[in-house]
């Protein structure tokens, strides 16, 4: 995410606005090397990217609902998804699809009434449902959640794996504890039997 995307060579020779790299706020791409990268270069990978979400801004609004689906549509990327999460596009989540033939162009995808009852835009290429959390879901109402309709559960966020590790880490850190008190109390149990054994030797001795 947040990485510039570079699509046309020409770039390198004379940078125009019609040939300037897009920024994308995520993209998904298949196929590809798995590698850190400071940016994405088309032709050294490839292909394009196969998924784009943009954000909206406001100082972006205009860009990205009518600039970059045809940047991205011309460069090949297959499913472009635009959420505005300030609200004032309608819908506020919305996913296309590339169009194949003369002139490539995106068609929209509906959204569709998932188990839970949510709206879920589906993506085929990554087999999942992209959703606005609903309400109940605290403490990220409104944000962007991936739901998975062969679970049939939402995918954990960010914060939401990092929380579940803490308690793990927490979970396990108890359970150590437990553990040592557990051989600590072992090992003055046995302290305290070998002490009494050898009193007891020790009684036989004189008596003897």
């Amino acid at each position: 995410m947040d990485q510039f995307l570079y699509w046309n060579r020409s770039y390198r020779r004379k940078r125009t606005k019609a040939n300037a790299p897009l920024a994308p706020d995520v993209y998904v791409a298949f196929g590809v090397a798995n590698r850190l990268r400071e940016s994405y270069v088309v032709w050294e990978e490839g292909k394009p990217p196969d998924f784009v979400l943009e954000v909206v801004s406001p100082s972006s609004r205009t860009r990205d609902v009518n600039e970059k689906p045809r940047r991205y549509a011309k460069i090949g990327v297959q499913e472009f998804f635009l959420h505005d999460p300030h609200g004032k596009l309608e819908p506020a989540l919305a996913g296309f699809e590339l169009r194949r033939g003369l002139r490539r162009t995106y068609r929209r995808v509906p959204a569709e009434r998932l188990a839970n009852g949510v709206l879920g835009v589906p993506s085929k290429v990554l087999g999942l449902y992209l959703c606005i959390r609903p309400a109940g879901h605290d403490p990220m109402v409104g944000s962007l959640v991936w739901y998975d309709p062969v679970a049939h559960e939402f995918l954990p966020t960010r914060p939401e794996l990092l929380a579940d590790k803490r308690e793990a880490v927490a979970r396990a850190d108890a359970s150590d504890a437990r553990a040592d008190a557990a051989e600590a109390r072992a090992e003055a149990a046995a302290a305290e039997l070998a002490e009494l054994k050898a009193q007891i030797e020790k009684m036989r001795r004189e008596r003897g």
